[in-house]
């Protein structure tokens, strides 16, 4: 109480000379203008004028003045004003002067949490007393998260499309796919984490020829991944993640008799030739978080489609506002093929998302190039697609309940088919939209 009483009068003095005559504040010694500072940041503290605690505190700091609560001032400043990773730089700063502070540690613990540094949160608790786990709520547990997805893509790929191409002779079209899967994180170690997971996608196709419908069939692909990230000293991080693919290979057809077959029903006996083929992919990624960006980049290779590809990528995550209600994610990849009619590929995307209110958060994402083989996620999304990609975008709705993420998605994807006409005289190649709609639930242990 004396204190707040000798603060008032302190800011009241000192106010009055600095606002009536800024010389003579200046031929003040050091410790007055000191006392100054302090006692007027004391004030806007308690008056919870933080804004106004902010500039001070930048003024005194322009000044070359310092006191102890200097940088817990400035931390609580940011904090209030909701840019978390700005005052975590503060507290860290602050434990120095008060190590033995709880509130301080507690509100550092929040500061990682809602800035997007998990890892560094989960670290810093475990070396907080139990005392203060209880109270902050915080637990440890080898299973990290769980995460179940399942979609359905409509296509436009299919007879209506084909019906319109004039002198048709042959056509392959992948259309209507189902996809789920399941990725489960795992905790080794307080810097060491392991995700784990498996995805099916299984895409109609039927294959036409001649004037009439030669095939149909499900096509099937499966997808294992495995990846493990090392969290470094410094905000560094580095990982590696591979994948495992066993995917149908089309090699359907159908034959004329010949003198040994027999004809049913006046239809052409059939010829079938199923095979799975076994791809890998491997990709390895370092990164590293400043306040407000992660810089990443990552080199992975590949054996899609009977060649060899190398990708390099560079990523920028970025968090303007200091916290997790705005941020975005800028990246370019370069693809190699060993095969010289594809080519090299080149794809740029961007992605934005920004919270509704409350508990609520929408994505948006655009990518541009021919992703064909094309790798990202850290290896989790691969595009060893039948068709190539030419363009993707999406949304996605997000709902956050204790532990629980409920997410839907709607993509919209432009795709390259190809078709002969002519009796085999001409290489169409045409474009067509595929539209997924995928739920995702997420559950955080």
């Amino acid at each position: 109480m004396y204190r707040i009483v000798f603060s008032l009068i302190a800011v009241s003095v000192f106010g009055t000379v600095k606002g009536k005559n800024t010389l003579v504040f200046d031929t003040l010694d050091k410790n007055q203008q000191t006392a100054y500072y302090d006692s007027l940041t004391f004030v806007q503290y308690n008056n919870l004028d933080y804004k106004s605690l902010k500039t001070t505190i930048k003024e005194a700091e322009r000044l070359g003045i310092s006191f102890q609560y200097l940088n817990y001032r400035k931390a609580i400043a940011y904090y209030e004003l909701k840019n978390y990773a700005k005052a975590i730089k503060y507290y860290e700063k602050a434990l120095y002067d008060v190590p033995d502070d709880m509130f301080l540690k507690e509100s550092l613990y929040f500061a990682y949490l809602q800035s997007g540094q998990d890892v560094n949160a989960t670290i810093f608790a475990q070396t907080l007393p139990k005392t203060s786990q209880e109270r902050i709520g915080f637990s440890s547990s080898f299973l990290d998260f769980i995460n179940f997805s399942g979609g359905y893509t409509f296509s436009d790929n299919n007879e209506k499309l084909r019906n319109g191409i004039a002198n048709l002779d042959t056509i392959n079209q992948y259309q209507d796919m189902i996809s789920g899967g399941i990725i489960f994180g795992l905790n080794l170690s307080n810097r060491v984490k392991l995700i784990a997971g498996y995805n099916l996608f299984s895409t109609k196709f039927e294959r036409f020829a001649q004037n009439s419908l030669q095939h149909k069939d499900i096509l099937s692909q499966h997808q294992l991944n495995i990846g493990t990230e090392f969290y470094l000293k410094y905000n560094f991080s580095l990982g590696f993640t591979g994948g495992f693919y066993a995917i149908d290979k089309n090699y359907k057809s159908t034959a004329q008799n010949s003198g040994n077959e027999t004809e049913q029903g006046g239809e052409r006996a059939r010829q079938s030739s199923q095979s799975m083929d076994y791809k890998l992919s491997a990709l390895i990624f370092l990164n590293k978080r400043f306040i407000y960006v992660t810089p990443e980049i990552s080199f992975a290779y590949s054996n899609f489609a009977s060649s060899h590809q190398l990708q390099s990528k560079l990523q920028l995550t970025y968090y303007p506002l200091g916290n997790l209600n705005f941020y975005g994610i800028t990246s370019g990849a370069i693809i190699f093929d060993s095969d010289k009619k594809r080519g090299n590929k080149a794809v740029v995307s961007q992605n934005l998302g920004g919270k509704l209110f409350k508990n609520m958060w929408l994505d948006g994402m655009i990518s541009v190039g021919n992703h064909l083989n094309y790798i990202t996620e850290r290896s989790f999304i691969v595009y060893d697609t039948y068709d190539p990609i030419l363009l993707m975008s999406n949304l996605s709705l997000s709902y956050y309940f204790k532990k629980i993420t409920v997410s839907t998605t709607y993509s919209w994807t432009q795709k390259e088919g190809w078709a002969f006409t002519d009796y085999y005289a001409k290489l169409l190649k045409y474009k067509y939209n595929n539209h997924l709609i995928n739920l995702t639930i997420k559950w955080n242990l």
